[in-house]
């Protein structure tokens, strides 16, 4: 009688479980079920478990705007990271791969306290060709229930360099601030675009 561990029997039968659910998705062949793992290699697997950096949420926990793309529907969006250099660093980053419809979602609501539609939005900041995006340390303050982080910024495009800042703003914690009050968000640029 043989007697299977309690840990490779759930990761074989995880295996066979996604084999199975492999096999039915368009036509691709069923990965094999792999053997296994050994306790080195199960623990290098548990430690590259990924999880979605903090300031993305789905796009579906966002009020829907009716001029958003549906092919923006599974994208991330910003969400209420607690540290503003972190989605600074993410809004930087959505500008230098020039996704505009990412970039438009920093701003509250869902990108609508943009104060453009998708499309506007991407026709004005889609005069970028080549972004590259430096960052200075943000500066920090509080006013009348929200607090504010004024970053100063440089974008470099081509023979382009536009100098300007993001004021990104978020309620102070308390009493009756719904989600999307509280997570950082664009308040303001002062960009050409």
């Amino acid at each position: 009688m043989i007697h299977a561990r309690p840990r490779s029997a759930a990761l074989s039968i995880l295996a066979i479980a996604q084999t199975i659910a492999l096999s039915g998705c368009g036509g691709h062949e069923a990965a094999p079920a792999p053997s296994s793992p050994s306790p080195e290699a199960r623990s290098a697997s548990d430690a590259a478990e990924m999880t979605p950096p903090p300031w993305l949420v789905s796009p579906a926990s966002l009020a829907a705007h009716e001029d958003a793309p549906a092919a923006r529907a599974s994208a991330p969006v910003p969400s209420a990271s607690r540290d503003p250099a972190v989605v600074a660093r993410a809004w930087a980053d959505a500008v230098e791969q020039r996704d505009w419809a990412l970039v438009r979602a920093f701003w509250g609501e869902g990108g609508t306290r943009s104060g453009l539609s998708q499309k506007a939005f991407a026709a004005r900041w889609g005069q970028l060709v080549q972004p590259r995006v430096t960052l200075e340390a943000g500066q920090q303050e509080g006013a009348a229930g929200s607090l504010y982080d004024t970053v100063p910024v440089t974008i470099i495009d081509g023979a382009h360099h536009y100098r300007g800042q993001i004021v990104l703003r978020r309620a102070n914690d308390g009493l009756g601030a719904s989600a999307e009050q509280m997570r950082w968000h664009i308040e303001s640029t002062t960009f050409p675009f």
